[in-house]
């Protein structure tokens, strides 16, 4: 026993040396490593959320679904609506109220002021030299072309009245009956023999023929390219 305690006495004589010794040593500071270390960077969801309207759909993570094609929306074709010709409208109106001069005069008498040729109305001229075959007589057939240029001016107006200003025909028949008016009032007046006189009603319908005339020229016409297309 006595062995024993002093080999335990040795160890812990020389262990506690040993122990003083590293007390003793001063501290050593850690040197900074000759490069930049980077830490593993930590990566985190962040949610992304795009600019939208109302009308788009937010930008989600899901199931992929195929995008539906979008319903193509119809144009709306504006045709434009077509105006009445004013031309149109006139020369119907002036040519129906040299037909009313011509035709009234001989069943309203008002006072011999519808008459055309020496008290007479223009549709009994007409009559009265159909009856007689007169025809080496030119004031009658003049006065008959009047109200029949005036006819084929109506006809044309109202068949052109959804176009701009007044078409061919119009404008031909309306220079043929004031031609014709204007050539019975000439013949009457320079005819003495002739004790026909002219009537107020011949007068009013070549006011109304060139009426109808000026009309007819004067009035703009719709351009080529689109009476083309039409």
């Amino acid at each position: 026993m006595a062995k024993k305690s002093k080999n335990n006495k040795a160890l812990v004589e020389e262990v506690a040396p040993a122990e003083e010794a590293q007390e003793k040593k001063p501290a050593q500071p850690v040197s900074t490593p000759a490069k930049v270390v980077q830490l593993t960077p930590i990566i985190q969801p962040i949610a992304f959320v795009p600019y939208s309207t109302q009308e788009q759909e937010l930008y989600m993570e899901g199931p992929e679904e195929e995008a539906e094609a979008p319903i193509p929306q119809e144009e709306e074709v504006v045709v434009p609506k077509k105006k009445v010709s004013a031309a149109a409208i006139f020369l119907s109106i002036f040519s129906l109220l040299i037909i009313a001069v011509y035709v009234i005069g001989k069943f309203v008498d008002v006072e011999g002021y519808l008459a055309c040729v020496g008290g007479v109305s223009g549709l009994d001229v007409t009559l009265n030299y159909i009856e007689a075959q007169e025809w080496t007589d030119i004031v009658p057939i003049l006065v008959t072309v009047i109200p029949v240029c005036a006819v084929l001016v109506l006809i044309s107006s109202l068949i052109r009245i959804m176009h701009k200003g007044a078409c061919v025909f119009a404008m031909i028949f309306s220079l043929i009956g004031i031609a014709a008016s204007l050539a019975a009032i000439l013949m009457l007046a320079l005819d003495d023999a002739n004790d026909s006189e002219v009537g107020y009603g011949l007068y009013a319908i070549a006011a109304l023929s060139l009426i109808n005339m000026l009309i007819a020229f004067l009035a703009k016409r719709e351009p080529k390219k689109a009476a083309a297309e039409e």
